[in-house]
């Protein structure tokens, strides 16, 4: 799936608000069927909703209320309450990108020494309430969801090479039982690959909707994470987990 085409649709988003799909596949000489796709990842990203087609681009009112979105969305503040139980008094921990992280990042008042090593910006002003130490990763600022900001570095070896963590908290794009995790920016995968390395436990936070996609990157093997958090999982989903040895809390 062509990033420069998704990236063109949206520049077409933003000057005319709306695009038709029957436009597109001529003025980028693809299928109709390609730009569903398109359409579709840019819907998932939060840019646009898609009505029959078509897309229209989403106008959030400002940031600040987009943020207060990811902070009210009951499901997410419930996959953050859950994944909350597992981080004790204490402990060191990575969080990453992305809006059920943000939720996580409020939900850690009342710990003790608690040291949050993160490339989530969006989730600081909660983290530097919450947490004894907070570490930023830098790098390239970038949103995948319009909403939230996260950086990353191309090589991020040179600024996570002598830092460990207890447990590492991350959401993803796309969960399937070949592809494994996958996600939408090729930027998000320079972290995720290192988390192996840099955590004893993987924590991954993802809701139902994530089961049976596949988003461009993949960034690990199923068998790599040690425990998902979720709402709700299909059976074979819960069986192939189960013989990997990954702990399923829903």
């Amino acid at each position: 799936m062509s990033e420069s085409r998704i990236n063109e649709i949206k520049e077409l988003l933003k000057q005319k608000k709306k695009v038709y799909v029957n436009d597109l596949s001529a003025r980028l000489n693809v299928s109709k069927v390609s730009i569903r796709k398109y359409l579709s990842r840019i819907e998932t990203q939060g840019f646009a909703i898609r009505f029959y087609g078509g897309a229209s681009l989403v106008e959030a009112s400002s940031f600040e209320d987009g943020i207060e979105r990811v902070y009210s969305d009951p499901l997410r503040v419930s996959l953050a309450h859950q994944a909350r139980k597992h981080i004790a008094d204490g402990d060191s921990i990575f969080i990453g990108s992305g809006r059920s992280c943000c939720a996580l990042a409020r939900e850690l008042t009342g710990l003790q020494d608690l040291t949050v090593v993160t490339n989530n910006i969006t989730a600081l002003p909660e983290l530097i309430k919450n947490a004894t130490r907070v570490y930023l990763i830098g790098g390239e600022v970038t949103s995948t969801d319009n909403q939230t900001l996260f950086s990353s570095w191309e090589s991020p070896q040179t600024q996570l090479g002598n830092i460990f963590v207890n447990k590492a908290f991350t959401s993803i794009s796309g969960l399937d039982l070949k592809a494994g995790l996958t996600v939408d920016s090729i930027i998000t995968t320079y972290i995720y690959k290192q988390i192996p390395s840099m955590a004893h436990r993987w924590y991954l936070i993802a809701d139902s909707r994530k089961f049976d996609k596949i988003s461009i990157y993949q960034v690990a093997e199923l068998s790599q994470i040690h425990t998902l958090i979720t709402d709700k999982i299909p059976q074979h989903y819960a069986e192939g987990l189960a013989a990997l040895n990954v702990e399923v809390v829903q």
